[in-house]
């Protein structure tokens, strides 16, 4: 038998297999491809401060969290998570040096404070990403608790300004291209970098030359 990961040559008792909800789930591998700390997602229960790893190979939270890496080109992705004990009531972006990274402090603290309150049993997954600046967090509670679960983010989304537009720009476009193409698009309402990163997805080269077309136009204008 050969390691998945090295390929190198193992007896049966030298053999290690890929927990569940890994990335290797299954896999054999050898002990140093085991225990490799690439880490994929790092899980917090409620106040509990110590993390529980999911690595390529190992998973501390036993099967309560799943990760999967989700490929957006040859090179680069983010691993997505998933459990099949806990319901996801909420999704962020973490992004380092972002100004949105205040409010989704508060927003965590906030959220965390709630959930003590009303005994909710929630847990927060934070998953690594190709981009070292950027992480998604991840807000898990209980299945049965999910109802209450969903007020009470609604409430602490309420109180930081969660869905404020501007907490979602200068991610993909920097602020001055951003301007300029909501004031090209006027009709389209475009609020944050997404608005504008899905219409050009969905348009694609129409969209350039449109783009292209009310430049020309509004150059010509400015003669």
């Amino acid at each position: 038998m050969k390691c998945y990961s090295c390929e190198k040559k193992l007896k049966r008792n030298e053999v290690y297999f890929g927990d569940l909800g890994t990335p290797l789930e299954g896999k054999p591998l050898c002990e140093d491809c085991y225990y490799d700390d690439e880490i994929c997602a790092i899980v917090y229960y409620g106040r509990d401060e110590e993390p529980y790893l999911i690595t390529e190979a190992r998973n501390e939270t036993n099967g309560d969290f799943r990760v999967k890496w989700h490929s957006t080109d040859p090179w680069r992705g983010y691993f997505e998570t998933s459990s099949e004990k806990y319901s996801l009531v909420n999704t962020a972006e973490l992004l380092a040096g972002h100004e949105s990274e205040k409010m989704l402090k508060q927003f965590d603290e906030r959220i965390r404070e709630l959930f003590d309150e009303h005994g909710i049993d929630y847990a927060r997954v934070f998953a690594r990403s190709s981009n070292v600046f950027y992480q998604n967090y991840d807000l898990y509670v209980r299945k049965d608790q999910k109802n209450m679960a969903d007020l009470l983010v609604a409430k602490a989304k309420s109180e930081v300004d969660y869905d404020n537009p501007k907490w979602y720009r200068n991610i993909i476009f920097d602020e001055l291209t951003f301007r300029k193409l909501v004031k090209l698009f006027p009709e389209y309402k475009i609020e944050t970098d997404y608005d504008l990163f899905r219409l050009l997805e969905k348009h694609q080269s129409s969209f350039l030359k449109e783009l292209r077309d009310r430049l020309r136009k509004l150059n010509e204008s400015n003669l």
